[in-house]
């Protein structure tokens, strides 16, 4: 009986895979607003009816996609303590996953994403960039005068994200490392300056 669901849960496994790389090559191809159920399913070579036992659609695609991806980074998060400036390995993680699949998150991100499903996407990206970023910002209260911290943080998880898509659309100009660096730097440049006004 164990052995017959296992190999259930592989072919599950199999079977989401599937759909998610022909959704991955496919929104490359023809953007996301062009894409269809049909157009997933044919090109993953399954039924219809096998797609729809796994999602209600193609959004509901994108967001267990993400939410997958986002696990992967959440499982890796604490796991070490680094100092101040470190750059932390998960934002390398997602620059090299982000890097790995360039026309998707182009095609997600860039200046040709529909608005609405752009700024869905933009939030769960900066939500990333933000908890790869992040530095027990609970501890931190903001002084007089000052923007609240959230605030701050939601801005400049905002700009993080709008560099890496400045870095997708010139086809990664340098290094994933180097961004990487420039990001955290950008987090503890602007957040530490807008904490430090009128403080």
């Amino acid at each position: 009986m164990q052995k017959s669901k296992g190999i259930e849960d592989l072919r599950v496994y199999r079977t989401r895979k599937l759909l998610q790389q022909a959704f991955i090559e496919l929104t490359e191809e023809k953007g996301f607003a062009a894409l269809t159920v049909r157009d997933i399913t044919e090109r993953a070579m399954v039924n219809r009816s096998t797609f729809y036992r796994h999602y209600l659609d193609k959004y509901d695609l994108l967001d267990q996609y993400l939410s997958e991806i986002s696990g992967l980074f959440d499982d890796r998060e604490g796991q070490s303590e680094r100092s101040s400036h470190e750059v932390p390995s998960t934002l390398i993680d997602l620059l090299r996953h982000m890097q790995q699949f360039a026309g998707f998150y182009r095609a997600m991100l860039g200046a040709k994403a529909d608005p609405l499903l752009e700024q869905r996407f933009r939030q769960k990206m900066e939500k990333r960039v933000l908890s790869c970023a992040d530095q027990a910002r609970s501890e931190q209260t903001s002084p007089p005068g000052a923007p609240p911290i959230n605030l701050v943080y939601t801005t400049t998880a905002a700009a993080g994200c709008s560099a890496i898509v400045w870095w997708l659309e010139h086809d990664q100009p340098y290094p994933l490392e180097h961004l990487a660096q420039w990001l955290n730097q950008f987090v503890y440049d602007l957040s530490g300056s807008s904490l430090k006004l009128n403080g």
